[in-house]
């Protein structure tokens, strides 16, 4: 049966007609259509969530403080990176570290501190558990994706090399960019800090020194 528009209770009419507007829009947009048949992504693994940032700071004291005091973030460390600059780890949930600040690697002015500079350092994927980590590692590989760091472990445990730093959570990762060169890491295994505990710990706080 066929109905002409008009002879459409109203209610009935518009619904019909965003139906039609919808489909149409989508069938516009690459040929495909959309509503019960969504368009999926490839998805080789799944992230459980963003777990953590690291972000560029042209004053590491002012903005641990700012994030502490403004933010209410935990201070979990800081430690030195490099020949002159530092990274400060900080955490609003049990977690290791959600923010990390580091030193930005450019001499910034009060003149070009507001200049459009990328002041992203990276974005931590996390996943659930080494087998989600390594599925997620063998998927990007087979998408052609560019590996930049690791696969490594944070941490004492991880030996020598890139993993190596002082504040580390014992998480597995690896890091790979964007196409708008923005690194990304996919993590998982980050050990936990409870509410009132010190990172590290006394009993194996000499592991962490160098």
């Amino acid at each position: 049966m066929i109905f002409s528009i008009g002879s459409i209770p109203e209610r009935k009419r518009q619904q019909w007609e965003g139906h039609v507007h919808t489909v149409a829009l989508c069938t516009l947009s690459k040929g495909l259509t959309c509503g019960k048949e969504d368009i999926k992504m490839a998805k080789g693994f799944t992230i459980s969530r963003v777990g953590h940032i690291g972000i560029q700071v042209t004053n590491v004291d002012r903005s641990l403080q700012w994030y502490r005091d403004v933010l209410g973030l935990t201070v979990t460390g800081r430690w030195p990176m490099g020949e002159n600059g530092e990274m400060a780890f900080m955490r609003f949930t049990d977690d290791h570290h959600n923010v990390v600040l580091f030193t930005h690697p450019t001499r910034i002015t009060d003149e070009n501190r507001h200049a459009g500079y990328n002041a992203l350092q990276h974005i931590a994927l996390e996943v659930a558990d080494r087998d989600e980590w390594l599925k997620a590692l063998a998927d990007l590989k087979r998408k052609g994706v560019e590996i930049v760091q690791g696969p490594l472990i944070h941490g004492p445990e991880g030996g020598p090399g890139a993993g190596r730093n002082f504040g580390g959570s014992g998480s597995r990762s690896f890091y790979f960019l964007d196409p708008d060169g923005n690194r990304l890491e996919i993590y998982t295994d980050m050990m936990k800090v409870p509410e009132g505990e010190q990172f590290p710990r006394t009993e194996y706080a000499e592991v962490f020194k160098k």
